[in-house]
């Protein structure tokens, strides 16, 4: 087969080839490996330069506002004590508070030991589930923090998380800063193995492009923080999903900038089956860029707005270019390219995977050369193989995700939030 597909490729004319390529580029590897490279290539230029003058920097942390970390859930007690034990004296101006959300095992019950034991921890019990917005909203006059962080409640932290999260907040213009989420259980089954290649590629080196280029737009929900001064500006959290999506963009709104911390990791479980996966990326999609970046925070592409600027118009375009335009574009090239005779066919798909094959490498070298464990993401990146099939099934996900929100407003009927506070809000 693969001297067939070799006397194929050298039969094409030579305007042939590029042709079949062009639909590729609707695709994210290329320019995801494109400007991580670029990324690598300063970073690495940077680094030889110091060598070269006798500078190393070392990391140090000079920066300690008061930081308040916030824990809410719904039915995570069997989770919640490893994770208040993972923040504990992790830093040393810290405030934990607990709030169980109306939860029906016990998760109050779980946390309020550790309140009577430490003074620095709190735990708030509300008799009925609002959702992570309104539980977050409840928490916030029970601290004046300097710097409030939400994570996850069935998360922990890496070690100096907090302090590294902590630093960007030294330039006064950060409003939000995002930090890296890791899967904690990559290797249970093969779906977490794939979810693992991706966070570390899409969060941990991705986010890093997305900051150099002043287009960061979401700190995540599992963890982040934000500028207390910014939280009052903007009223708090808006109901979800995604409330961090959401809140990061009007932060930016009102001119803050969007840091990222990548040596500050969080490990969560991520979906262990392929219906977990499915239920979560619908969600996520549905939600992203057709109800916050094309009708409630589309201003931001608006150059009479108050909340224009260059950085606020990339944001937007970004999304509506590779999360919607070239997903759909991608989607019918595949289409279009299936009418093709079956020999061909064959080939072309070998060509593409080739293709993406060697962009995905590309990028695992860049993580790697970024890596703060190189072990554990070596094994991580070492299902590459099966890398572009895995994205491919990320984008029909997201083209259906974006159809079903276009034309029925799905996000506003899921679960994610309930019934009563998703209907009483308004429906962008």
């Amino acid at each position: 087969m693969l001297i067939d597909w070799i006397h194929w490729l050298s039969s094409l004319h030579p305007e042939e080839l590029p042709l079949l390529l062009v639909g590729f580029l609707f695709f994210d590897a290329p320019r995801f490996a494109a400007s991580k490279v670029c990324l690598w290539l300063e970073d690495a230029a940077g680094q030889v330069w110091r060598l070269l003058r006798g500078r190393v920097v070392e990391p140090h942390f000079d920066y300690c506002p008061s930081m308040c970390v916030l824990l809410a859930g719904y039915n995570e007690a069997e989770t919640i004590g490893a994770t208040i034990e993972s923040l504990l004296g992790s830093y040393p101006r810290l405030e934990i508070i607990v709030i169980d959300d109306g939860s029906e095992d016990g998760m109050a019950a779980e946390s309020f030991p550790y309140s009577r034991k430490y003074d620095n921890v709190q735990v708030l019990s509300r008799p009925r589930r609002g959702g992570k917005s309104s539980a977050m909203n409840f928490a916030l006059p029970y601290t004046q923090a300097e710097v409030i962080v939400n994570v996850d409640a069935d998360s922990h932290l890496g070690p100096a998380a907090l302090w590294e999260v902590a630093q960007p907040f030294k330039d006064p213009t950060v409003g939000a800063v995002s930090a890296t989420i890791l899967a904690r259980n990559p290797f249970a089954r093969l779906v977490t193995w794939l979810q693992a290649y991706e966070y570390l590629h899409s969060i941990f080196v991705g986010r890093m492009v997305s900051e150099r280029l002043g287009i960061l737009s979401i700190a995540s929900g599992g963890f982040a923080a934000t500028r207390r001064e910014a939280l009052e500006r903007v009223g708090g959290w808006d109901v979800g999903p995604p409330e961090d999506l959401d809140l990061t963009m009007r932060v930016r709104k009102c001119g803050y900038k969007v840091a990222f911390a990548a040596y500050s990791q969080c490990f969560t479980d991520v979906p262990a089956t392929w219906t977990g996966l499915y239920r979560q990326r619908i969600r996520w999609d549905e939600a992203a860029v057709v109800r916050n970046h094309f009708r409630k925070h589309i201003d931001m592409a608006f150059f009479w707005s108050p909340n224009f600027s260059w950085a606020n118009f990339f944001v937007i375009i970004d999304a509506w270019l590779f999360s919607f335009f070239f997903a759909y574009a991608f989607f019918f090239y595949t289409v279009w390219i299936c009418f093709d005779p079956p020999e061909n066919l064959g080939h072309i798909l070998v060509t593409f995977y080739g293709c993406a094959l060697t962009l995905e490498l590309t990028q695992t070298l860049v993580a790697l050369y970024y890596s703060s464990d190189r072990t554990r993401d070596l094994l991580v990146c070492a299902v590459l193989p099966l890398a572009p099939v895995y994205q491919l099934c990320l984008l029909a996900i997201r083209v259906l995700a974006n159809t079903r929100e276009l034309f029925f407003r799905t996000s506003y009927r899921n679960n994610y939030v309930p019934e009563h506070i998703r209907e009483s809000t308004w429906h962008w």
